[in-house]
């Protein structure tokens, strides 16, 4: 009974190989989450200054940065199962030894080694779910990766600060080494597809050129969308709500909720849109309505217009992020998916990183105040969404 109860609510779910990658995809975005949550209080337990945690969160980020296309290049010659596996070992070594460590020098090499080991991890998982599905299911599959990357990652937090109130701030470390290497075990023990990792169909100059072409287009799409969410909803939301409608804390954070919650919503009505408008229209579509929230933001004059940004820039990205991972898994060519995903989590990384630091310029600079660096936003995302459409394949 069952069983009939989640056929029905979820007809269309995953199975096999790709349930299980799933499932790890959930669990190593908890441990992330888990470990994030305590980072600040754990070097401080070492000794760190508010410069040196600056540093250890930094070192993780560039540790996926430096990674994510080498990753994707090495999931090409070694397989999939095999670059997962590594991830995984890895992700529990480097946490094991961040729980086991109270040296400051230390615990920077363990989550560096732990944010490379990422980058293998969920590129080699990016690139295993184009190769599982088929193109008819690549979308629904990018979406189920989304939903599991986003629960974990919002249940993390909670889960570590959960685990390390109840038994310090190693524990979500130690929390964390243990999901690793459940993954590894898993992996030795799941039966895969074969993977072919040599003799593959070579690519022509001409095809080199299409895909260097669409590469520009893509790879600053996923950029500037990732960028104007990180930039605008993160950054500059909570400081106009407070600054300028005098909103209090807990309200900026159920602002930011309601976003959250409206991604996942919208993951569930993604491929119906995709199978009316095609791929590159729900991608225009999605930029186009995140230029609109960001637009909210700079010149709405009244409290709800944060609320509709927030669930607007929530619900694009719900739409934008599957419908890109589809799109660049239907493009690339077979023996070159590994870097396509690299590709784009390094963008995803890079958006990361430079959108706060940009803005906050922006914002300091122009004399503009929080405009300055809305307008950077809108400028880049309208310009992102003109090159990716000149140069997106036409199916």
């Amino acid at each position: 009974m069952a069983a009939s109860l989640i056929d029905r609510l979820f007809p269309n779910r995953p199975s096999g190989p790709l349930a299980v990658l799933f499932s790890l995809v959930f669990g190593k975005s908890l441990g992330n989450g888990m470990v994030w949550s305590v980072i600040a209080l754990y070097g401080q337990s070492m000794g760190a200054s508010a410069a040196v945690i600056g540093l250890m969160i930094s070192v993780y980020g560039g540790g996926r940065l430096f990674m994510n296309v080498p990753a994707g290049l090495a999931s090409e010659k070694y397989g999939r199962k095999a670059m997962m596996s590594l991830g995984c070992g890895l992700i529990g070594l480097g946490s094991l030894a961040a729980a086991l460590t109270t040296n400051v020098a230390a615990f920077f090499v363990c989550l560096t080694i732990m944010g490379c080991a990422s980058a293998v991890f969920m590129t080699s998982a990016l690139a295993a779910i184009a190769d599982l599905g088929t193109p008819g299911r690549r979308l629904q599959d990018a979406s189920w990766y989304q939903a599991s990357n986003m629960i974990g990652a919002s249940m993390g937090p909670a889960v570590g600060g959960i685990v390390a109130g109840l038994w310090g701030y190693a524990a979500p470390y130690w929390a964390n080494a243990a999901i690793a290497f459940a993954g590894a075990a898993a992996f030795a023990m799941m039966p895969w597809p074969s993977e072919t990792t040599t003799q593959k169909k070579p690519v022509k100059d001409g095809e080199l050129r299409a895909i260097a072409k669409q590469s520009i287009g893509l790879g600053l799409m996923y950029f500037a969308i990732f960028y104007v969410r990180v930039a605008s909803n993160w950054v500059l939301l909570p400081l106009i709500a407070t600054s300028q409608f005098g909103m209090q804390l807990t309200t900026v954070g159920l602002i930011l909720t309601s976003g959250a919650l409206a991604n996942l919503s919208v993951l569930t009505t993604t491929a119906t849109l995709v199978r009316l408008l095609g791929r590159v229209w729900v991608i225009v579509l999605a930029s186009c309505l995140t230029i609109i929230a960001c637009a909210m933001l700079a010149f709405g004059n009244h409290p709800a217009f944060l609320w509709i940004s927030a669930i607007l820039f929530g619900a694009t990205s719900g739409l934008a992020a599957p419908t890109l991972i589809a799109y660049v898994a239907d493009v690339a060519p077979e023996n070159q998916r590994g870097p396509a995903m690299g590709l784009l989590r390094t963008m995803q990384d890079l958006s990361l990183i430079l959108g706060p630091f940009i803005t906050g310029l922006l914002s300091d600079n122009l004399g503009l105040g929080y405009h300055g660096g809305l307008y950077g936003c809108l400028i880049l995302l309208s310009i992102a969404t003109i090159v990716f459409r000149v140069t997106a394949k036409r199916r």
